[in-house]
């Protein structure tokens, strides 16, 4: 059964509200410490008590670097002794906006993700927005379902992953008019706006980089194609850069495997029994990339010298491997800012969401060499 999941990220809340808003504030009653009755204090209430306007009370809270910092710090002490609670209802009804903006990723399990999802949710609070997180377990179906029930929490816009979507869930998006993009999936399509960068050239210039090493019999392992976009772009460009060369491709040596690193290793004991075994493999994400290592110093073998691997998204385990692994680094990081950043400006400035390019890089470490003269 898909799993899923519709989580709000920990974050400030945004304060976008003049109208008179409600918060609880404890009472105790009787001499017993009974359950406490429910007061409530009104933002006319923390004015008088800061000594005021309601005005002002609303700037310290929606556009604090307007207030005197004397004054906001007034009123954020008569807010914390009253534990004023802000009502994004309330606001959102006045506004129109709701100062959210939902995230769907495929999986919570795979750290790479998590990184960009690390960056979008800290850009996003810095800029007083709070974020709603769907993990859609890489199924294009769960992916709308968790769309559907972003949209009808009124998010102000949706960050998607990959390209593999529902047919009808952009149209849907789009019938809202709410901002989006996609991220980790490069679209050449101006209506699908991205912050990514190109997954097929990233995975290229990895198997190239292989090849000029004098690597001539290769091994694939990756995500499955049928389900991650992302993977088959890898795939695709491992399979091409062959051809280019003239390389045999070999199917015993190519392997699709779920995101842990006991697939990569199974993978990789999978190619080692075979009557060709590679003399170099390809991990198109380090966590299978990890897995391959690990089985290799299980059997006795030497990376490089007697096999070379090599991985994808530069994990910070990798610095720490032996040993240390050459992979591309993906800009993890700046892709979840920059699309945080251009969805957020795009939802204020009413303009259309933007495309970016991003770039990777070849990290070469101790993993790779030139194929041993025994390795046939």
């Amino acid at each position: 059964m898909v799993s899923a999941m519709l989580t709000p990220m920990l974050s400030m809340p945004s304060w976008d509200t003049v109208k008179t808003v409600r918060s609880p504030r404890s009472r105790s009653r009787g001499n017993q410490g009974s359950a406490a009755t429910s007061d409530k204090v009104t933002i006319r209430e923390i004015a008088k008590k800061a000594g005021v306007s309601t005005a002002t009370v609303s700037r310290a809270l929606n556009q604090p670097e307007m207030v005197r910092a004397e004054t906001r710090d007034r009123i954020l002490k008569v807010v914390e002794e009253t534990h004023f609670v802000f009502d994004g209802i309330a606001a959102s009804m006045i506004s129109g906006r709701s100062r959210t903006i939902g995230l769907i990723i495929p999986t919570i399990m795979n750290s790479i993700y998590a990184a960009s999802t690390q960056s979008i949710q800290r850009t996003a609070q810095a800029l007083g927005y709070t974020v709603l997180l769907g993990a859609s377990d890489f199924s294009p179906q769960q992916e709308t379902s968790l769309a559907q029930r972003l949209l009808e929490r009124r998010v102000d816009g949706l960050i998607l992953t990959g390209g593999n979507h529902d047919p009808n869930l952009i149209d849907k998006i789009r019938t809202n008019r709410v901002p989006f993009l996609i991220t980790w999936k490069l679209m050449r399509n101006p209506n699908w706006p991205s912050v990514s960068f190109d997954n097929y050239r990233a995975a290229r210039a990895a198997v190239e980089f292989l090849i000029s090493l004098g690597h001539r019999r290769l091994g694939l392992v990756c995500g499955r194609t049928d389900v991650n976009d992302r993977a088959l772009d890898r795939r695709q460009a491992f399979e091409d850069c062959l051809r280019h060369h003239d390389l045999k491709s070999y199917p015993a040596l190519i392997h699709e495997r779920d995101f842990e690193m006991e697939e990569g290793a199974s993978a990789m004991a999978a190619m080692l029994e075979s009557p060709e075994p590679p003399t170099a493999v390809f991990c198109a994400n380090d966590i299978q990339a990890i897995g391959a290592l690990s089985l290799c110093r299980e059997r006795g073998l030497a990376v490089p010298e007697d096999i070379s691997i090599i991985g994808f998204d530069d994990l910070p385990a990798t610095s720490y491997t032996r040993p240390k692994l050459t992979t591309v680094r993906v800009p993890a990081d700046d892709m979840g800012r920059r699309a945080a950043e251009i969805l957020i400006a795009s939802i204020e400035r009413h303009v259309p969401v933007r495309s970016v390019e991003l770039q990777t890089e070849l990290i070469v470490r101790e993993s790779t060499a030139p194929p041993s003269p025994r390795a046939g």
